[in-house]
């Protein structure tokens, strides 16, 4: 499976999928923040590892692009969990609407609304209603996105003074800031214990 779209020519959709090659991050807000998890159990971590993953297919609902382009993401996070994310693009970012996992069971919509009132109206909907009925997944293109970037936290770490001055030392040896250097090695740990995990 390969990440595709399918290129709508409408007002809204006939950048795409230039415009998501153009995204840089992701907008999160009280919005949609908190509520796939509170719906489906899924973080923005795990909605946001889809996109960086392989495989992954998009396609986008043209009835429901009238206000603003609306897309479907079929994707895995990182520990292969399969989630279908709807989201929309708003100038370089990228909002999600809805993630939940792929497999849950879903109804077949006798007629589904033009357009919601609000996000949280059209969350309702896509946690229960199958995404095949709505987007093109029959016309296809293979964008990729190499701007887009995770979304990041500023966190407070207390660390002792000879472990701190040790990691500032093998940074500099290897000409990258220590923060960097420090990140690196987390990501490193991660993959290993995930590996374990998986073996």
């Amino acid at each position: 499976m390969h990440l595709c779209i399918y290129v709508a020519y409408t007002a809204h959709v006939v950048d795409f999928p230039n415009s998501l090659e153009q995204c840089t991050g992701f907008q999160w807000d009280d919005g949609n923040s908190e509520k796939n998890w509170d719906l489906h159990r899924v973080s923005r971590g795990e909605a946001e590892q889809v996109f960086f993953n392989r495989p992954i297919v998009v396609a986008p609902d043209e009835k429901h692009s009238r206000m603003e382009p609306r897309y479907a993401a079929l994707g895995q996070t990182d520990l292969g969990r399969r989630l279908a994310v709807v989201f929309t693009i708003r100038g370089a970012l990228l909002r999600v609407i809805s993630a939940r996992d792929m497999s849950k069971r879903v109804k077949k919509p006798k007629t589904s609304p033009a357009k919601f009132a609000n996000e949280d109206e059209e969350r309702r909907y896509w946690a229960d209603h199958d995404l095949a009925d709505h987007f093109d997944w029959s016309n296809a293109v293979q964008p990729t996105l190499p701007n887009l970037k995770a979304s990041t936290t500023a966190i407070s770490l207390r660390l002792p003074i000879a472990m701190l001055e040790e990691l500032k030392a093998l940074a500099h040896k290897h000409d990258v800031p220590y923060q960097s250097l420090m990140k690196l090695y987390l990501s490193e740990r991660i993959a290993r214990e995930r590996a374990r995990k998986a073996s």
